[in-house]
């Protein structure tokens, strides 16, 4: 049977918006570190007038004892620039509350007030402000260049209040500055007031929409499975920006866990939420390879080597863009601006790479490039997909045959062509018994075993925004094949 031959059958979709977590870090509130002289956890960096503070009942507690205005600033730790500060007040009244990100770039200040007004301050200058209602928790989310800050209403709902780009976080992003950046927390109390914070929490999250899943493989294609988990990388997509999240996902079930976070320095020191990564496993060599598109430096493709496991916790990956190309030749295996989405297999010794690029008709196409020196030089191109507008394309091993699947089409809902290996001008269309009523997804196909037999998986996702940036989306689809006997056995 051929790939396009399989019936996928719709097994559940789904948009895990904001509930998968990297835990980075969080304030203890079980101990009275206010008072006692054996510790230090959270240290003093300013205070004002004489407010009364206070940990108990697992709550930190700043309060107007004298009857007047007072404020108290504590560390944190350090901050990261995709963190996350997830407040949870028991009791807020006649107060603010907010989060401090000091460095040599400058000065970053979020406030709440009771009220529910929310301002941004750069280097003491306010920016922004805005008028929401009360409430009782709050998230400021970091992402990269820009700061979301949440409002969670009394019955879990989660609300987008302010969200602005800033070139003071941008800066922060390079390593040597937010590496020295640390997190405060401030709380300020007017005279009868009281700030009671039940809980703080830093996380990095899995995005308020998700895109780009593709397993992680060994270098024949075949998908990682360990301990009955699948390793994907996926875009986290924020209110404005994203980043290269890793999941794992039991295939059989809806069951994801966030298990790391890749970021991408060029060479200039700058940590880039870069995404859209094909990851393998050599096992010949002993190392893991690497091609993502570096949006963050010219929308041109990047690589790199790893001498260690990229799938766990938050990591930093030294690439290499591709060199340009002059004069501009679409067939030549050198740099084009808007290349994207790459994917790299080895079949018989011959390395197979595949680049979405913009052709002499101005549409996406997909690239097709050998080489039999190795996954990043010696490449020669063999053929290209033809019509326009193709998008997220994947190697798939199924049995002993190797397809090339990617979505297509912006006119049509989920077209998804499938090419054999050798020639990237026949083409084919998975089949589905209920679309994802989107376009241009992606051909995440994956042959897994389920006990004595085989089956086959499909994971895409469509174009539904989670915002107003335009790349907010989308929802996740997953499909499967049923059970079938191993091919060839």
């Amino acid at each position: 049977m051929e790939l396009y031959e399989v019936m996928f059958r719709r097994r559940f979709s789904i948009n895990l918006f904001r509930s998968l977590e990297l835990r980075v870090g969080e304030m203890s509130l079980h101990k009275d570190w206010v008072q006692t002289n054996r510790g230090d956890p959270y240290p003093l960096l300013e205070r004002t007038g004489a407010p009364e503070e206070q940990v108990a009942g697992n709550c930190y507690i700043l309060q107007s004892a004298s009857g007047q205005q007072g404020s108290v600033r504590r560390l944190l730790g350090s901050y990261f620039p995709w963190n996350n500060y997830a407040l949870q007040l028991q009791e807020f009244r006649d107060a603010h509350i907010g989060l401090v990100i000091e460095s040599r770039a400058g000065r970053f200040a979020v406030t709440i007030d009771s009220a529910g007004t929310v301002c941004v301050e750069e280097n003491g200058i306010r920016n922004a402000e805005v008028n929401a209602a009360p409430a009782l928790n709050w998230i400021v989310a970091f992402h990269g260049t820009a700061v979301s800050i949440y409002r969670q209403t009394d019955n879990g709902c989660v609300e987008v209040v302010l969200d602005i780009e800033s070139e003071l976080l941008a800066a922060l992003r390079r390593e040597d500055c937010f590496l020295t950046a640390k997190a405060s927390l401030w709380a300020e109390v007017r005279p009868g007031g009281i700030c009671c914070l039940r809980s703080l929490r830093w996380f990095l999250s899995v995005g308020i929409s998700q895109a780009d899943p593709k397993p992680i493989r060994y270098e024949d294609g075949t998908p990682m499975l360990e301990n009955g988990r699948l390793y994907l990388t996926m875009s986290s997509r924020c209110e404005t920006g994203c980043y290269q999240s890793i999941l794992s996902w039991s295939p059989t079930l809806c069951d994801f866990r966030m298990e790391g976070a890749l970021f991408f320095d060029s060479g200039d020191g700058m940590w880039c939420g870069d995404v859209a990564s094909s990851i393998l496993y050599d096992r010949t060599r002993g190392k893991w390879l690497l091609w993502v598109c570096a949006f963050s430096h010219g929308h041109v493709l990047g690589y790199a080597e790893l001498p260690s496991d990229p799938r766990f916790g938050i990591q930093v990956v030294d690439i290499r863009l591709m060199s340009a190309q002059a004069p501009p030749d679409d067939t030549v295996f050198a740099s084009m601006t808007n290349d994207e989405d790459p994917d790299l297999i080895l079949v018989d010794g011959i390395w197979h790479l595949a680049i979405c690029r913009i052709g002499e008709d101005g549409k996406y196409h997909y690239f097709h490039f050998i080489s039999e020196r190795g996954p990043f030089s010696g490449f020669r191109f063999v053929d290209k997909t033809p019509g326009g507008e193709k998008t997220g394309g994947m190697f798939v091993r199924f049995g002993n045959q190797v397809s090339f699947v990617c979505g297509s089409d912006f006119k049509r809902r989920a077209v998804y062509d499938v090419y054999p290996l050798l020639d990237f001008t026949r083409c084919n269309h998975l089949q589905c018994d209920y679309d994802d009523g989107g376009f241009r997804g992606w051909g995440t196909v994956m042959e897994i075993p389920c006990g004595t037999r085989h089956r086959l998986v499909w994971l895409t996702f469509d174009r539904h925004n989670g915002s107003a940036w335009n790349w907010s989306y989308g929802n996740l689809y997953v499909y499967d094949s049923g059970t079938y006997p191993p091919i060839g056995k």
